[in-house]
């Protein structure tokens, strides 16, 4: 049995694939297994996985599209090895990473480890790391409180942790394999839901008290925030209302969801509907403007959004939070299309100065 198994998300990404894969065989600890998973590509990404098959540790596996969530669950549920890791098919790791990570949990008997990762910016070649602003390394009841808390929703005031980037992300955790699959996680199907993999990252954090966080920074995130900003997504409140609403019934199933309404409901406002309104704008929303003013309204008669802007838990936020809160607030479409139309071309303006 390896003691780690590494899955990778394979859907066209031929330009980077051979960078993520020579970084996981580079490994120190060796004793591992990788699973390739192709979702379909339509480029060469299928032929490159194929060459390190030469490589015994090395497994492609070919499957219907089904998008990153569905990718990532058909790789570990054929992963044999004591922990999972999943690395996504655009980044890279450090050699020393999987050693790391599988002998401090080993050592502390770790169900999840939560580890720092490198930003590593496209268009500009800036690498900065980006660390949680916890002391290293932690295995305390605050700490884990402290992370779950993060994850279901904003603080209510200005605080380090507003700074703190990809906290949810799946590539930024190890999991005990056997723990993971006794409680049945996995991630969710990116074509209803966004951010498919925070719901699961939540409900690890609630279904553990054995996280391990350490200070180190081995993951390589490929970031490009052109694309990543004026990219247009259909949709968009909708799916990230659905991903509200996995998080709000598993907390209710735990008894938790008192203790994090306000909080939750926070995250709802201050980053799934402010994003979705800076999405209408986005240069990639080909739509004119009637098309964009009847999505701006659909996204102020959200039930849950009206709930949430309802709340006075970001009055005393950051001078962003209560811009934001006191614009949603006001219900008038017209004041909120005009706002975002502005705010909107000044970001994307700003981005592609970069």
């Amino acid at each position: 049995m390896p003691k780690v198994s590494v899955i990778v998300p394979v859907y066209n990404v031929e330009k980077y694939l051979a960078q993520c894969v020579n970084s996981i065989l580079a490994q120190t600890l060796t004793d591992i297994e990788i699973f390739l998973v192709n979702d379909a590509s339509t480029d060469n990404s299928l032929s490159i996985a194929r060459e390190f098959e030469k490589d015994p540790r090395v497994k492609v596996l070919d499957k219907p599209h089904g998008g990153l969530g569905d990718t990532r669950n058909y790789g570990a549920a054929r992963a044999s090895g004591d922990y999972l890791v999943f690395i996504d098919s655009d980044d890279w790791v450090d050699p020393e990473m999987l050693q790391t990570l599988y002998d401090s949990a080993e050592q502390c008997r770790a169900d999840m480890v939560v580890f720092n990762f490198v930003r590593e910016n496209l268009m500009d070649g800036e690498q900065r790391v980006c660390k949680l602003p916890v002391s290293f390394p932690a295995f305390d009841k605050e700490t884990r409180e402290t992370l779950l808390t993060q994850l279901i929703g904003p603080d209510p005031g200005d605080s380090q942790w507003r700074q703190v980037e990809m906290l949810g992300c799946a590539w930024r955790r190890m999991f005990r394999r056997e723990w993971f699959v006794r409680n049945h996680l996995v991630y969710f199907n990116e074509q209803e839901i966004m951010l498919e993999d925070l719901p699961v990252s939540i409900m690890a954090h609630c279904l553990t008290d054995r996280v391990l966080v350490l200070g180190g920074a081995y993951y390589h995130y490929r970031y490009n925030p052109q694309s990543l900003s004026t990219k247009y997504r259909p949709r968009k409140m909708e799916m990230l209302t659905a991903c509200f609403q996995i998080v709000r019934d598993f907390l209710e199933k735990q008894n938790l969801y008192e203790k994090y309404s306000e909080r939750h409901l926070a995250w709802l406002l201050r980053s799934a509907a402010h994003s979705s309104l800076v999405n209408c704008f986005s240069p990639m929303n080909p739509a004119r403007f009637q098309k964009r003013y009847r999505e701006v309204r659909g996204i102020l008669k959200n039930p849950l959004l009206r709930q949430a802007a309802k709340s006075d838990y970001l009055k005393n936020g950051s001078r962003a939070d209560r811009i934001i809160l006191r614009v949603i607030r006001s219900k008038n479409t017209l004041l909120v299309y005009l706002f975002y139309r502005f705010y909107s071309n000044m970001l994307f303006k700003d981005t592609g100065k970069k």
